[in-house]
């Protein structure tokens, strides 16, 4: 428990944004993971976006069991503000070769808001992962300004401790803006 809660607090001082890394499926129970992600943010249509382009993300996350994890994030962005989430994500149904789970949480980026995600993965092989979903973020400004994605993920399970992914989390509502991401992923067993 000691553990989980000084790499809680690591991971929420140093730390992702709620739509770049998407996966379906949970880590293990009593394992950790730690990420980094480069990813860039291009306007669609958005009214002051002061907050598009590069970003730098450290993500951290602890199984607590099978089917559950949680996970805090933070996210330096080059050009605004900085962002801080935590969320918990439960896996729905696992089949012999996908996954599906729902994820929510809290964030604060300039207001505080809310995410919630579903999300469909398929392996096409153990090493191949192909994940799609839904991808939702409520903020609580003086507007509520709601956003929707859906994310577009491969993923390269490249042994059981490094994980390598690419995602386009394409932009659904006038408020939302394209994100492309790659990055890595250490589970630590």
């Amino acid at each position: 428990m000691k553990r989980f809660l000084f790499f809680l607090l690591f991971s929420i001082s140093v730390g992702l944004h709620g739509q770049v890394v998407n996966f379906a499926k949970t880590l293990p129970e009593r394992a950790w993971s730690v990420g980094l992600t480069p990813a860039y943010h291009f306007d669609n249509n958005v009214v002051a976006f002061d907050a598009g382009g590069a970003s730098i993300a450290l993500n951290g996350g602890y199984g607590l069991l099978y089917s559950l994890d949680v996970n805090a994030r933070y996210i330096y962005f080059f050009n605004g503000a900085d962002y801080i989430g935590v969320d918990a994500q439960y896996l729905i149904h696992e089949a012999r070769k996908s996954y599906f789970s729902a994820i929510g949480g809290f964030h604060y980026w300039d207001e505080f808001g809310m995410d919630l995600t579903g999300l469909f993965t398929y392996m096409l092989q153990y090493e191949i992962n192909l994940s799609i979903g839904l991808d939702f973020d409520l903020s609580f400004a003086a507007d509520l300004n709601p956003r929707f994605w859906i994310p577009l993920n491969v993923g390269f399970n490249i042994n059981e401790m490094l994980f390598l992914y690419a995602e386009y989390d394409l932009p659904v509502s006038d408020l939302s803006w394209g994100i492309v991401a790659i990055g890595a992923n250490m589970v630590f067993r």
